[in-house]
């Protein structure tokens, strides 16, 4: 089971965005739940101290914190949402 749980840094940007953004983003997390292999989606970063992994939404990207994984179980910390243009100068 792949669960995604929300900082309170982005659940902040997350309620600034507007509803159609919204609901983009909470579809592609909900669409990567059930994906077989969800690390062939998202990119891993390499030497960046926040975040292990980032999602590509449209323009937006979701930084990603790999907090927990084991056989059954993964479990991503959604550190902060931005636009692709910003999201990397926050940290």
């Amino acid at each position: 089971m792949i669960e995604f749980i929300f900082t309170d840094k982005a659940k902040a940007k997350f309620k600034r965005f507007n509803l159609s953004e919204q609901e983009r983003i909470i579809e592609k997390l909900t669409g990567l739940k059930n994906h077989r292999n969800i690390f062939t989606i998202l990119k891993k970063l390499t030497l960046f101290k926040y975040a292990t992994h980032r999602l590509r939404i449209g323009h937006y990207r979701a930084l990603l914190l790999l907090s927990e994984q084991d056989k059954t179980n993964i479990e991503f910390l959604v550190v902060d949402i931005g636009h692709r243009k910003n999201i990397y100068k926050n940290f």
